[in-house]
Parts: C-alpha cells; structure tokens; sequence
C-alpha cells in the first residue's frame, strides 16, 4: 500500500480539514474525482501504480487526495514535478520528515536505524555509519562482488541450456550473500543458523504491516501472524548480537562494515555504537542492502530481455571490455553503456519506487498551500515518466543517461535513491554492485521470458510472483 492515509493523535501530527487559507496562496491543489465516503482511497490502494501515473496525466503535478472517515476527512499530497521533488528532500527538506506508516512498520524490524530514526539521533546515526560508505571503502568490495557472482555462474553452469528458473529468487540469493559477506564477513544464507529464512519471514511481515497501515492489529496480540514475527525478529537480533559480543570479545579487527562501525566515533561526542544501536544499523544496511539491489538488477535484465538490439549492444560492449575475464574495478571505466543500461532500468522499475514525507510545519510549494501535518507522496514512478522530462517515456532508451543527455535534466526529474541529506548512503555501493552483476552475468548468459511479468508495488518494486526465465549461454 502506498497511500498514506492515516493520522495520529500525537499534536504536530494530526491531519488538517481545513481548506487552503494561506493568505500568500497563488494557486490551488487539484482534487480527482472520488468515492462517496472513500474518496480516492480505494484506487490508490489497488492500483496505486496506474492510478498515480494516471492522475498526474489528468490532473497535473499539484494534487490533493481525500477521503472520509468520521469525523475527520484525511487528505494527502501527490508532488510529481522535479521543482517540488527538489523542495521537499533537498531545498527545504528540514521542514518534512518520514511519517509514522514508514517508521512505525519497518521499524519493527530495523529499530532505530537510520532508514527510521529522525532528528538528532538519525544526524548521530549517520555520522557513524558514513566512513563506512566512503568511495575509497566501497571500491575494496569490488572482489567480492566478483567471486559471489562466480559462484552464481558455476552453479548455472550445471545446468541444461533452457533451464527455466526464477531469476529475481537467483539475485536475491545473490545480493544476500553479497550484503552478508560485506557487512559480516560471513555468508548468512549458509550458515546454519536459518538468518536468511527469518530474515524473508520477518520481511513478509512488514511488508504486510505497510499493505494494510493501520488497521492490523497490534503486535502485543497472541496472534499465529504476529508470534512468527517475534520469532524470526528474535532470531536476527540473536544472530547479529552474537557476532557483535565476539567481535567485542576477541578485539578482532576486519575490514567489513560491522568492524568500520565497532571503531566509529561521534566527531562531535566521541561516542560509539552500543550493540543495540549496532544490531540495528547491521539490520537495516543488510535488508536494504540486497533486497533493492536485486530487485534492480531483476528488472534490468527483464527489459534487456525484451529489448534484443539492447541487448546486443550491451552484450557487444561487456564481451569486448572483458575478453573472456571477470569484470574488475577498472572495466566499469569500458563499460558506459552497460551503465547506461542500469540507470534506466532504475527509471523504468524503481525499486524504492515511492517516498512518503510529512510536513512539520505549513509550507508553501509554488504558491500552493501545504498545511503543517499534511502527508505527501513523491513517487519516482511518476516522476521518471514525465512526458515534459523524458521523451517517449514507456520507452527503454538506455542512451537517455549518456552524459550529454542527462546534463539537460532538471536533478530531480531522476532520483532512485532519494534525495537531499537522507539520500541513500548505499548508493555508490549500489551502482558498483549493479554494474558487475550485470556485467558478470550478462557476459555469460541472456535470458527468454516464460510469461509477462507485472510489477509488485507492495514495497520494493519486484516482479510479482518472480521473474520466469530461460538461461540461454551467450555464444
């Protein structure tokens, strides 16, 4: 569910029901026609992807979405212009913060990380993590990535050409043990001690708890849905919490983001992580670690799939660059098209395809009102087609991201990892990864489609029900 359709008894949070006052108001929002009682409520909910793309079409890039529940009508925003993108995570992103559907749902899973935290703790929290995201650091997992797309490939190599498999499950499974292996130093998904099946559990959770935002019930029920969660979010926070007492206990130094973060200090307080700060930063880094990145790299090779003269050209370029090697650090610099590719596979299918924000105080985007509370959706589904930014839209046109064509964009007609000081600190972590899976794989194997593929909104954008392919070996 991406519609934000909730209010809170905490005061700086409750919802308005008043109309746009704002004496300096120039312009107003427009409001798409609706349901007695649900407002628009019931068609964000079932096709929140085509509905948002087809209200902006209709209505424009200001929109206001109500509906009713006595006695408070509920109203939320839709800003799809790069001018309003930018003033809400850049220019003035002090005045907005996440709202309580995002925090309190993935929260549940990721405590008080920085994907959740706000205000002084997220500063203190970021400040921590950062060295650990520093190019210089990123650029050391270049081999991993490598070796784990090898042990990918080797396992394919095993089977039937033609095999049918489920391609996004492959990546997941991949980028798991990319995450794993980067942050811990350790493979979690073979390691015996069933992280990877909790991990997939307590995510379904969540996902369920984002879908249906707030009506489930809450956690402290007996119930068989919620005593699952607390039993797979048990067996994370052991597992992690564990590895953190023997990296303690043994003052065992290594170079993977558990141990940059055991030795990071506050610049401003000199203070480091505790464990329960540490348990959740691992957490949060190792879901949205490889849960987005797989999700990316499955939609890029889905369109490439549907797209052979893509394909070909990309396929020309790796084979050149690679010669029959394993990509490398330096081959990204031979593959721009490859990249190219990437970027706008993530304008397409975003995997983070939406990004809620609330107003703390009342605000004013060109010259609409916004009142203090208010809920607002920025959706890169929306905003990557933008018929006024992006010409032919639908289109996979991967030379839309050579240099000279995304010089003559606005900044945020395209921002797949957000925006502003909440930008995804993964980011260069991300593209790195993307480039040599793609590369790695794309330079061995294509793939045919077995069915049409629809994208599951529910929270990452996946392929609904996965991604059914052929494994075709490159001649």
């Amino acid at each position: 569910m991406y519609v934000f359709l909730h209010y809170s008894d905490r005061p700086h949070y409750n919802m308005t029901t008043s109309k746009n006052t704002s004496p300096a108001c120039t312009a107003d929002f427009e409001r798409p026609p609706g349901e007695f009682f649900f407002g628009n409520a019931r068609f964000v909910n079932q096709t929140p992807l085509t509905y948002s793309l087809s209200v902006r079409e209709r209505f424009g890039d200001w929109i206001e979405f109500s509906a009713f529940f006595a006695p408070v009508t509920v109203r939320w925003y839709q800003l799809t212009h790069p001018c309003a993108v930018e003033h809400v995570l850049q220019k003035h992103q002090n005045r907005y913060r996440k709202p309580d559907l995002f925090n309190d749902s993935v929260g549940l899973m990721t405590g008080n990380g920085i994907l959740t935290s706000e205000g002084e703790q997220w500063m203190h929290n970021r400040r921590l993590a950062q060295p650990a995201f520093h190019r210089q650091h990123i650029s050391t997992l270049a081999d991993l990535m490598v070796g784990c797309c090898d042990e990918l490939l080797q396992k394919w190599q095993k089977l039937d050409d033609g095999s049918v498999i489920d391609l996004h499950k492959e990546l997941v499974g991949l980028t798991f043990n990319i995450a794993g292996q980067a942050l811990f130093g350790a493979d979690l998904g073979h390691d015996g001690t069933g992280f990877g099946d909790a991990l997939r559990d307590a995510f379904e959770f969540i996902n369920y708890k984002m879908t249906n935002y707030p009506m489930t019930p809450p956690l402290w029920l007996p119930l068989k849905r919620n005593q699952h969660f607390k039993e797979a979010k048990n067996q994370l926070d052991t597992v992690v919490l564990k590895i953190i007492e023997q990296r303690r206990h043994n003052n065992f130094s290594q170079n993977d983001f558990l141990g940059l973060l055991l030795n990071a200090r506050d610049e401003v307080s000199g203070e480091g992580m505790n464990d329960q700060q540490l348990k959740d930063e691992a957490i949060t880094l190792l879901v949205a670690a490889h849960d987005t990145v797989a999700a990316a790299l499955s939609w890029t090779f889905y369109l490439l799939a549907k797209n052979p003269l893509e394909d070909r050209n990309f396929y020309d370029e790796v084979s050149g660059a690679l010669a029959g090697q394993s990509p490398n650090l330096q081959m990204m610099e031979k593959t721009p098209y490859a990249k190219m590719v990437f970027e706008e596979a993530l304008r397409l299918y975003p995997p983070a395809w939406g990004q809620p924000r609330q107003a703390l105080v009342d605000d004013e985007i060109e010259g609409r009102h916004l009142p203090k509370g208010a809920i607002i959706s920025l959706s890169q589904w929306v905003t990557h087609r933008h018929p006024e930014f992006w010409d032919k839209p639908e289109t996979f046109l991967p030379e839309r991201f050579s240099q000279q064509n995304s010089a003559s964009r606005p900044r945020f007609a395209y921002f797949p990892f957000g925006g502003g000081s909440r930008v995804c600190i993964g980011q260069h972590m991300a593209m790195m990864e993307g480039q040599i899976a793609l590369c790695a794989i794309g330079s061995r194997y294509r793939f045919e489609l077995t069915e049409e593929v629809t994208p599951d909104p529910t929270f990452t954008l996946i392929p609904k029900g996965g991604l059914h392919v052929r494994l075709r070996r490159r001649a």
